[in-house]
């Protein structure tokens, strides 16, 4: 098949081949994949040991090249990213997390963002829909990207690169140290590239069991460490640095830690050093004290009414 892929759709996968199947049958059942060769799958598997192998084989007996499946000799953890996106031979490399479930006509709009910035070249960021009141919107700057997209720009799939800026990028390696996608996106907007931010609801994200690494490092020490480094270099204002300690803090940091406390099993991540971690970043925020009382209280009453419940009972 000749190389005319506009969307390189990259996948990379450990260990969760069921939700994989149904990742990849919401992309290959939409007309845009089985009537056009505007996109590829391709997933990089990271040594898994379940049937990933045989779910990927599936779907490539049925689409030929349009997927492509790599296994790796051995887990190379957060490396598997850039591996991933090596493999894709689309003008464009989407990253694409292996519990997405895409809603109905997500390729459409991709493709459309696309072929709209094609001759620019701007940097695109898919949002998803989690900015409230917005369609997609021009961010000249990194404070501009910061002050809009907030935690968001976290996210893997919200990621994309024009493949020939994927060529040029020499230090994508960092993320294995920040495990934080952003940390290549950052450089790349404060090179003063422009970003459109395309806030189309593209896929829900299934409920699976998340954790294996540091929580708070990663979003508190990493991440706020990632803002920090870039006000020094006077890309970030320090009022858009502490509106968005306070944004992470109170929509995400607050209500994630609610959830882990309360969902043990499903939810391993490490939580050593949390509270030093914290007080590093946010002894002398307005919002950190009330937060933490707050934690406490909704504890308290989580495990009050379930005595209550199993008095009743």
């Amino acid at each position: 098949m000749e190389n005319n892929f506009i969307l390189s759709i990259c996948i990379p996968t450990y260990n969760r081949a069921k939700y994989l199947d149904g990742t990849i049958f919401s992309i290959v059942q939409q007309k845009r994949f089985q009537e056009t060769s505007d996109i590829e799958i391709v997933i990089a598997d990271n040594c898994s040991n379940d049937n990933t192998r045989e779910v990927c084989g599936k779907y490539i007996g049925i689409h030929g090249e349009k997927i492509r499946y790599y296994r790796n000799d051995e887990n190379i953890e957060v490396a598997n990213i850039e591996r991933v996106l090596s493999y894709g031979k689309g003008i464009f490399l989407k990253l694409n997390n292996d519990t997405l479930m895409h809603e109905v006509n997500s390729l459409d709009r991709i493709i459309e963002v696309i072929d709209q910035n094609k001759d620019n070249r701007d940097i695109l960021f898919f949002s998803n829909g989690t900015l409230k009141d917005i369609t997609s919107l021009h961010c000249k700057d990194l404070n501009s990207f910061v002050k809009n997209v907030s935690f968001y720009s976290t996210w893997i799939a919200c990621f994309g690169i024009w493949k020939e800026d994927f060529k040029l990028i020499n230090n994508f390696s960092t993320i294995e140290k920040t495990l934080l996608i952003n940390d290549v996106l950052f450089k790349m907007i404060s090179s003063n590239r422009p970003v459109l931010v395309d806030n189309y609801k593209l896929f829900n994200s299934l409920p699976v069991t998340k954790g294996g690494y540091n929580f708070y490092k990663v979003f508190v020490t990493n991440y706020l460490g990632l803002l920090e480094e870039y006000r020094v270099k006077k890309k970030i204002s320090r009022g858009t640095l502490f509106n968005e300690k306070s944004k992470l803090l109170k929509h995400f940091l607050i209500p994630w830690s609610l959830i882990m406390l309360r969902n043990k099993k499903q939810y391993s991540f490490d939580k050593k050093g949390a509270v030093p971690i914290l007080m590093q970043k946010y002894r002398f925020h307005p919002l950190f004290y009330p937060g933490i009382i707050y934690v406490y209280l909704r504890l308290i009453l989580t495990k009050f009414k379930l005595v209550k419940s199993e008095i009743s009972m």
